[in-house]
Parts: C-alpha cells; structure tokens; sequence
C-alpha cells in the first residue's frame, strides 16, 4: 500500500523537481520520479495516489555507448501547472522531504510562488526572473563541501534534530 511516508522516501530517493525555461517564453515545472523498466507497478500506484500525472517509457538515445546496454525506464511525471500548484507543492510541504532534496523542493516552490498563473516570462518582471534564473541555477547540484548545508528535519517537520 502506498503512502505518504512512503512516497516522500521514494522522491528523496529517486525523484526530482525540475524548473524548464523554454525559449518560447514558458516556465515549465515538473515533478517525476524515474524507474527501471520492472518496477513500473510502483509508479503507477504513485500516480494512482495523487490522482494527477502520467507514467510513460522514457526514449531511450542510442547515439551514446554507454546507453546501448541500458534497459528502458519509466517515468511517472506532473508537468501539468494547476497539478504542480495544488497537488505536488501541498503535498510536500504537509509531509517534508528529509533529505537534501528537501532544499531543492524549496527553491521548486519559491519558484512555483513566483510564476503562479504566470507561467509566461513576458508577465514576469525583469527582477523575478533573475530570481527564478538563481533558484534554478542551484536547484540539484551535488553538495561535496564536508560542511552540512542545513539540518535535516526531523520526522515531526519541526526543525529539530532527528
């Protein structure tokens, strides 16, 4: 049975929040979580679970070595707006992700606020999109300093030390 302790260590573990800057103006957010090609059950109960989304083969590109061995992949993915807003977003924000990706979710979001119906970057101002251009550009990068970024947060969300 899926639930939300167990998706929240799922997308901890294997899932990512990614902000697009198309150049035809639009902000795409997404959310996915990525698999390989036997465990697509599990995706589909995620999908089952939030009620928005879809599972798909990802495209496999053989022009590079390393990927003409690998098996398929599928992807459950929200890229739909209204979905990102109302259902993602809450949803990590009631049940937290404990790990390091908890601070890109954060930069997600602060983005999410930014663009909220907007997601067109000629209704954004000069100044918010040099803010998006900066969250984004620190979103889901490996952190190699020995100093922790932040504390964890604790099961409870309360901040203090697990």
């Amino acid at each position: 049975m899926i639930n939300p302790n167990y998706i929240v260590g799922f997308t901890d573990g294997e899932g990512c929040f990614y902000v697009q800057i198309r150049t035809d103006h639009r902000i795409v957010l997404r959310y996915f979580i990525t698999q390989r090609f036997d465990n697509k059950i599990v995706l589909e109960k995620i999908q089952s679970y939030f009620k928005v989304g879809y599972v798909h083969l990802k495209e496999q590109k053989w022009g590079k070595e390393y990927r003409r061995t690998r098996r398929s992949t599928y992807v459950f993915e929200v890229t739909k707006q209204d979905d990102i807003q109302k259902v993602i977003i809450p949803f990590f924000e009631k049940y937290p992700l404990q790990g390091i990706k908890s601070l890109s979710f954060e930069k997600f979001s602060k983005i999410a606020e930014i663009v909220r119906d907007r997601q067109d970057t000629r209704k954004l101002s000069g100044k918010e999109l040099k803010i998006i251009w900066q969250l984004k550009s620190s979103m889901n990068k490996l952190i190699t300093s020995a100093r922790p970024v932040r504390e964890i947060r604790s099961p409870g969300g309360n901040g203090n030390k697990p």
